[in-house]
């Protein structure tokens, strides 16, 4: 591989990191992910700090997968890696779980005596369908 080609692939992969920290770090912020663990550790201070380690988290993984290097890495590493992945994957199923009790306020507030089993079967129609365009072409 040419200089060349690897500093594309770079640029590629750090732009890539970029542009999926954003979105993972606008998805965390609207779920409260974030919220959720300054809330719960006291550490209201350090809440730049956190959304930083998110940003950094999602660009260096990036370019782990980019690379491929996960072949050669010894256990402990991988060890390391799914205890937070665990926890990342536990405080957003949480911080998901709060969202979702938003649900039935929203419906106490928006008057929605009827149709409710319509509204929820409509939503997960057109995730199911949106889902099933997706991932056939």
């Amino acid at each position: 591989m040419m200089w060349n080609e690897f500093l594309l692939i770079v640029l590629f992969s750090l732009g890539a990191g970029f542009v999926t920290s954003c979105g993972y770090f606008a998805l965390f912020m609207t779920v409260g992910v974030i919220s959720r663990i300054v809330q719960f550790t006291h550490t209201a201070g350090r809440e730049r700090f956190y959304e930083n380690l998110v940003i950094t988290g999602v660009t260096v993984g990036n370019a782990f997968f980019t690379f491929t290097p996960y072949e050669f890495l010894p256990s402990a590493v991988w060890v390391v890696f799914s205890v937070f992945a665990g926890m990342y994957t536990g405080c957003f199923l949480i911080s998901l779980a709060e969202a979702v009790k938003g649900i039935p306020v929203f419906s106490r507030r928006a008057r929605l005596r009827t149709g409710f089993v319509i509204i929820l079967f409509f939503l997960a129609l057109g995730k199911g369908l949106g889902a099933l365009f997706y991932f056939s072409s």
